[in-house]
């Protein structure tokens, strides 16, 4: 980067708003302010080129980063919180890159489905990996604040609520007592009212044609019915969804029926993504992003997330992706 290019600066991980910019003077950049206690996690990345960036940890202390236009190769340090993410982010770096690599192997060419199939397993063991990479971190720095950012930040897919609710007795009270950690575990109550076990209520939203859609006029049709909630702009979603209609396509004449609940807040670009994808099922949504009724009401904190009912609404299963949901619905058909 040259002397006058333009960093910016966010703490919205989600769109990446920038919430101000950096000068770049003779090869370097500061920025200076105050913070609270909590942690955060925030971004530095070129106005120019997106791909040299890095994440960060915002908290108290001279936080040292070094920027690289090679991917993974950028730097933090210099506080506590950022150290440890950086020992984290190398340890995990390897999984990043495999799963990525097996990803671009099996979407971005014609392969066949069982190779398809077989990079789906191999990634889901990659991920069940980084998780108890992640697990083991959090718990080890359980008593301080890297500990709490990573309870506060990773979803469910990653720390299961179960092993959520055992970390979270062994934090600091004042770290326990904290709004983000209180609405965690209020979360949690939520999902143990939708958890394995609970039968869904019977909600409406509005197809791609501005008509009312009934869920359980879909689930009582089926055997077995999954709720797939999706986006237009979520990535993982879009790469998920050649395995989902290929599950779909082997066992709709055997009583599997999926529904698609999407986060979308663009209709235009909602409905060409369903158009684009191909996806023969019904879809529903409200538009309102994160906001979404049905996803607030299920404790929907991250997508691609899959529910799968049975005919009359029971919840069998939460959060199941690729070999473990194909294994899991052909079994519940053969029943």
């Amino acid at each position: 980067m040259a002397d006058g290019d333009t960093l910016l600066l966010t703490d919205n991980m989600v769109d990446g708003t920038p919430s101000d910019t950096i000068i770049v003077k003779g090869n370097k950049f500061s920025y200076s302010g105050e913070c609270s206690k909590e942690t955060a996690l925030c971004m530095v990345y070129s106005a120019k080129r997106n791909e040299i960036n890095a994440a960060f940890i915002r908290e108290p202390g001279e936080i040292s980063i070094k920027l690289s236009e090679t991917p993974g190769a950028s730097r933090v340090g210099g506080t506590p919180c950022n150290n440890e993410w950086q020992r984290l982010n190398d340890s995990v770096m390897s999984i990043g890159i495999e799963i990525n690599r097996i990803a671009e192997q099996i979407y971005g060419n014609n392969v066949s489905q069982e190779k398809q199939q077989q990079g789906m397993e191999q990634i889901d063991k990659l991920n069940q990996r980084f998780a108890k990479v992640v697990i083991a971190a959090t718990e080890k720095n359980i008593d301080n604040e890297f500990g709490y950012f990573l309870l506060t930040y990773y979803p469910e897919e990653l720390i299961d609520n179960s092993t959520r609710l055992k970390l979270i007795n062994k934090l600091p009270d004042e770290r326990r007592k904290r709004p983000a950690i209180q609405q965690i575990e209020a979360n949690i109550q939520l999902t143990a009212k939708t958890s394995e076990g609970a039968t869904i209520p019977n909600f409406s939203q509005l197809t791609p044609d501005d008509k009312p859609l009934s869920i359980m006029t879909e689930v009582e049709k089926n055997k077995v019915t999954i709720l797939d909630f999706w986006a237009s702009w979520c990535g993982p979603c879009r790469q998920e969804m050649p395995f989902m209609l290929q599950l779909y396509e082997a066992n709709k004449n055997r009583g599997l029926g999926i529904v698609g609940i999407s986060l979308d807040k663009d209709k235009n670009a909602w409905v060409s993504a369903i158009k684009n994808l191909k996806l023969p099922w019904p879809q529903m949504s409200d538009l309102k992003y994160w906001d979404n009724d049905v996803a607030k009401a299920f404790n929907v904190t991250s997508i691609p997330h899959t529910i799968v009912v049975d005919q009359k609404g029971k919840i069998l299963r939460r959060g199941l992706r690729g070999e473990e949901l194909k294994a899991f619905i052909e079994s519940e058909l053969n029943k």
